[in-house]
């Protein structure tokens, strides 16, 4: 099952990215593909998203569950494909980022040669999204950590060529979705001009 996790910081407090995250309707536009979303309740929805896996494009309509409203440090989600056979989930992570000997940073992904090209080949085609300075630095006073996990689990007798196309694909886009998030939060929260 193709799965990506990725995270990132900045100089935010977690209320704030919080207060962002909570509202499906803020980020997901930032998702690749994205068409559009419809709102049955606070937990149900249904997404379309359109695809580019190798040389085939299709429109993918998703039905998405909240499973956890963990406020102010968890959103926990499953889709399952309401017009092709595909299942999976994820999850957003929200922590304080303030101490170096608390914060336990993931290890680096190890990619393969085709991974590495074809991340390579999607932040080439879909661009990088800027970010201000200091985003992703260290811990210290007033750093959050947003962490975003991704599983796609594609089905049907196609299946597993779409697992094998999906997996390289799935890191860029996870951390496109994050880094999205945090530049449009970042922006939001800049301090003004100082006219003094």
């Amino acid at each position: 099952m193709p799965e990506a996790e990725y995270s990132t910081t900045a100089r935010l407090p977690v209320q704030v990215i919080w207060d962002y995250v909570r509202e499906m309707d803020n980020w997901a536009p930032f998702l690749r593909g994205y068409q559009s979303h419809e709102k049955f309740n606070d937990t149900e929805s249904v997404w379309v998203l359109k695809s580019d896996v190798g040389m085939v494009t299709r429109t993918v309509k998703f039905r998405v569950r909240i499973d956890e409203w963990g406020e102010p440090s968890r959103v926990r989600f499953t889709l399952k494909g309401v017009n092709e056979p595909m299942e999976g989930g994820g999850e957003f992570r929200l922590e304080p980022y303030e101490d170096a000997a608390a914060a336990a940073v993931p290890a680096p992904v190890k990619l393969g040669l085709f991974a590495r090209l074809m991340r390579w080949l999607y932040r080439l085609f879909a661009g990088r999204t800027e970010r201000a300075e200091g985003a992703n630095a260290g811990p210290g006073a007033g750093m959050s950590r947003l962490g975003f996990t991704l599983r796609i689990k594609p089905g049907g007798p196609m299946g597993p060529m779409v697992d094998a196309l999906m997996k390289p694909l799935m890191l860029p886009v996870a951390e496109e979705l994050a880094d999205r998030i945090m530049a449009e939060l970042e922006k939001r929260n800049a301090p003004g001009p100082d006219y003094s």
